[in-house]
């Protein structure tokens, strides 16, 4: 599928962010599904992050992948509410040095991109294994990073229960 040809000019991921649209609700990407980059940039100034005016300079640190995500799928809950939920760019905040994007349903995790690797196009997601309200947590690295982590969580979001038992029974055979 072609990227909306109305995205900005140098779009890296958006294409990337835009395919799982039809991959996971079967109908194609529509301009609906995301956001303008005004309108992105409106309620990014407007989130807890900004408030926090770091550096003095007010604007959140923001890697490309993390802009991109919200340009294309800001305005699709089908696939940012489902079993965890990324928060929407004017709930975005600072905790610990990390910019928060993501919580599981039962709060009790939450993912994060480090703030000093804002400047990465893509920079590694890191998972706290307490909530974003908790006083206290450990930061570890996922591994990947933010384009390939959410592509993979919504790969397994939306994965079919006959595909994941078939892998269970491949990974049984391979025990005995």
């Amino acid at each position: 599928m072609p990227a909306d040809p109305t995205a900005p000019s140098g779009s890296v991921f958006l294409p990337i962010f835009q395919k799982l649209v039809p991959a996971h609700l079967e109908t194609p990407w529509s301009p609906e599904d995301g956001m303008e980059p005004g309108e992105l940039d409106s309620l990014l100034a407007a989130s807890p992050a900004a408030e926090a005016g770091l550096n003095g300079s007010g604007r959140v640190p923001m890697p490309l992948a993390l802009y991109e995500f919200h340009l294309a799928l800001g305005n699709c809950p089908d696939l940012l509410e489902t079993d965890h939920f990324f928060w929407d760019a004017d709930e975005l905040e600072i905790l610990d040095g990390f910019l928060l994007f993501l919580e599981d349903a039962g709060e009790t995790t939450v993912w994060g991109l480090r703030v000093e690797d804002a400047e990465l196009p893509d920079p590694l997601v890191w998972r706290r294994s307490t909530g974003a309200d908790s006083e206290h947590g450990v930061w570890k690295c996922e591994g990947g990073t933010f384009s390939e982590f959410t592509s993979d969580l919504l790969d397994w979001t939306f994965e079919e229960p006959d595909e994941a038992d078939d892998r269970d029974d491949a990974g049984e055979d391979a025990l005995e």
